[in-house]
């Protein structure tokens, strides 16, 4: 086995271990009030036996919360008797953003899920991707790493991963997220996707699955019931525990983001109003929201269409907008897509 490269993490952490482990992922930071200081990423890994692995992330950006509570929650509770494999649980990946509730690292202004594979010598979020990339992602069999609209988005409660050309690991990608038992299943082709958390898995053999919970800087009560018992389901469907899966009253429909010119990038800036609801069902060429500009009362709102018809997913979440900021992304059934 070729060794990975050196990481500039620090842990005690044993992988093979048997039982249960919690520690900290100690990233080193030096900075005025802490030389020799280092940002401490809490890890608990639960190890029975031989089985698959699960590796289970949330707080890949630190204001989407659903996940980062789920998965707090399970890394309390979890223990060895219950499982047989492994389970790598990091509630709040990116810590620094975590810590502010915000997007982006205060650290470095990156944002981690667009800087994978990762470099060892990079800024904070680079030598972080590279510690997942190079030393957790080879452990996984499946990754779940859990989303939410964060504050500049509110989404429909969904599961979520690329469309890919592999037929035979897409199938078991729709086969995991109807397990986990969101609404919705969207497959996208996603904007600047190639650096992402997922995409990286998937080059590596990784089954990867994303989610968005809600969003608009809050914790949705739906989308954090549908991701514990999700993450439960999950674990049951992979074998990795005993029991039945608990399915929603309506089954998961797949649906899909074919382009993506799809996210309905704002033709203008200014105040986003919307004209329909999440979840209703729209033409092509509907009006699905007004952009009202503040520099000339005499000017009326702008528009902002469907592309094509289906169903309103996801829409800006906060109020002002911005030319070119995703304001209302439409998703068709899986089964109609080109």
């Amino acid at each position: 086995m070729t060794k990975p490269p050196a990481s500039k993490v620090i842990s005690d952490i044993d992988y093979e271990k048997e039982g249960r482990q919690v520690s900290r992922l100690f990233m080193p930071h030096s900075h005025n009030d802490s030389a020799w200081g280092a940002v401490a990423i809490p890890v608990v890994v639960v190890k029975n036996g031989s089985g698959p692995t699960l590796l289970l992330t949330a707080g890949t950006h630190g204001d989407e919360y659903e996940g980062q509570i789920a998965l707090l929650e399970l890394a309390r509770t979890l223990r060895p008797e219950q499982i047989q494999g492994r389970v790598i649980i990091i509630p709040a990946l990116h810590f620094p953003a975590c810590q502010v509730g915000k997007r982006l690292s205060p650290i470095d202004g990156r944002d981690i899920n667009r800087s994978f594979p990762g470099d060892p010598a990079g800024s904070f979020a680079q030598a972080l991707a590279h510690y997942v990339t190079n030393f957790l992602l080879p452990l996984a069999d499946v990754n779940i790493d859990l989303h939410s609209g964060g504050r500049s988005l509110d989404c429909l409660p969904s599961t979520m991963s690329h469309i890919l050309d592999d037929k035979a690991v897409l199938e078991r990608t729709i086969a995991l997220a109807k397990a986990f038992g969101a609404p919705l299943h969207v497959m996208n082709r996603e904007v600047d996707g190639a650096h992402t958390f997922q995409s990286t898995a998937e080059r590596m053999g990784v089954i990867s699955m994303s989610s968005e919970l809600g969003g608009c800087n809050r914790v949705s009560l739906d989308g954090l019931a549908i991701a514990r018992r999700g993450i439960v389901n999950a674990l049951v469907h992979l074998g990795i525990a005993d029991g039945q899966i608990e399915r929603p009253a309506e089954p998961t429909r797949a649906m899909v983001i074919p382009a993506s010119g799809d996210y309905g990038f704002a033709p203008a800036s200014g105040i986003y109003c919307p004209r329909v609801p999440l979840g209703a069902i729209v033409s092509a060429g509907d009006a699905v929201g007004d952009i009202y500009r503040i520099e000339d009362p005499e000017l009326p709102p702008h528009p902002v269409v469907a592309r094509r018809a289906g169903m309103l997913w996801c829409q800006r979440g906060q109020g002002r907008i911005q030319t070119g900021d995703s304001s209302a992304v439409v998703v068709s059934a899986y089964e109609a897509a080109p």
